[in-house]
């Protein structure tokens, strides 16, 4: 559609026929004054027909008075004029607005989760573990890092080696890369690449099929190709494809951050205390005093009556009342606190078999908030196999 058509569709234009005994002077007038009109042709010897914008019909009550024509609207076309009719149907448009809202918000959420890749692992614990990090039908995920929720549950699970996620359309598409179980053979008839897991610094790579692409002391990418499968000899006399395999060792960082809290919730006696007592038969509890409190400790002193012919024993105690409180953190509490936290959360990123050489543990202050940081470096392989 081209911009003249598109202009005409938005605004709207009619077609009228003019009838007088000098039509001509009329859309003379219409032209003089910045009324356009096209497809100007004659009906008959006192008639024209004519094609001009909607909003310039207004104009002709004023200048027809000079004229004394009789314009007759012959056909309304456009966007305003079908509008209009819609307008007499408002549930039927409220039912439309309603729909394309739906849509809207439905277009930025995930709907269904699929799975690919579950040989080992159990595929309902992968979506069970996938809900908890919030990942379920109906979740907005643009502001959630899914490369890094897929890095933290796979070091969760020793039978995941990889995982990856990506979002395509309303589908939460799940790649899984399992871990080779002990005893388990590679299948060397399949040509792939070796592939990066995530970011970080090669300490040592060998590679036993293959040609290694990269070296040590390199800083790779998630992603990146690390030892191909495609393999051109030395003289380029020939190319052909491979498994590539091999140990691919790198330096990679995991860091956390956590503010720190204002105040602790802890458990604290009011003074109040009430007694507590049971009575057993062996092992089988008889008789028992119930806590008046809503949350207490019971403190206990066991003591066992011989009663001829069976042997009952006695529990005596005091049930001592407890609340919870807020208590205000101190500046050194709150920083340990955060620090704490960090770390917690750092290591959570950390997969099982990875090698931790170094935790380093700081606090910055940025507007105003304490947080604690917590960077964890560790050794792993951060190699896996991708079919070409």
């Amino acid at each position: 559609m081209g911009n003249k058509k598109k202009w005409l569709f938005y605004n709207g234009y009619v077609i009228i026929q003019i009838e007088g005994v000098y039509p001509e002077r009329l859309a003379s007038l219409l032209e003089a004054s910045g009324v356009p009109l096209w497809d100007l042709r004659r009906a008959s010897p006192h008639a024209l027909v004519c094609t001009m914008p909607a909003r310039g019909f207004r104009r002709l009550h004023g200048l027809n008075r000079r004229c004394r024509c009789r314009v007759r609207i012959l056909k309304k076309m456009g966007g305003p004029f079908r509008l209009r009719g819609l307008w007499r149907r408002r549930v039927l448009l409220l039912g439309m607005g309603c729909t394309l809202l739906a849509a809207v918000w439905a277009s930025h959420r995930i709907w269904f989760v699929d799975v690919q890749g579950c040989r080992r692992m159990d595929e309902a614990v992968l979506r069970q573990a996938l809900s908890e990090q919030g990942l379920q039908p109906g979740r907005d995920v643009r502001a959630l890092i899914l490369s890094d929720l897929g890095d933290y549950i796979a070091a969760q699970y020793e039978e995941l080696a990889f995982l990856e996620l990506h979002v395509d359309g309303v589908f939460l598409r799940v790649r899984v890369r399992e871990a080779l179980a002990e005893g388990e053979r590679l299948d060397l008839s399949r040509p792939c690449d070796v592939v990066s897991t995530r970011d970080g610094i090669v300490t040592k790579i060998t590679a036993y099929g293959g040609r290694a692409q990269v070296r040590s002391g390199e800083r790779v990418k998630r992603g990146q190709l690390l030892i191909a499968g495609h393999v051109t000899a030395r003289d380029g006399s020939m190319t052909y494809s491979t498994h590539a395999y091999g140990e691919v060792l790198a330096a990679v960082l995991y860091t956390a951050r956590a503010e720190a809290p204002q105040t602790v919730v802890e458990w604290a006696e009011t003074g109040e205390i009430a007694p507590y007592a049971a009575l057993y038969a062996g092992p089988r509890l008889l008789l028992e005093r119930d806590c008046p409190f809503e949350d207490a400790e019971l403190e206990t002193e066991k003591d066992a009556l011989l009663l001829t012919p069976w042997p009952f024993g006695v529990c005596r105690g005091t049930w001592r009342e407890k609340v919870k409180r807020e208590r205000p953190l101190s500046a050194a509490e709150r920083k340990e606190a955060a620090l704490f936290e960090a770390e917690r959360m750092a290591l959570l990123q950390v997969p099982r078999k990875a090698k931790i050489i170094m935790i380093d543990r700081y606090t910055v202050e940025k507007n105003g908030k304490l947080y604690g940081v917590c960077n964890v470096t560790t050794e792993e392989n951060i190699g896996y196999t991708k079919e070409i």
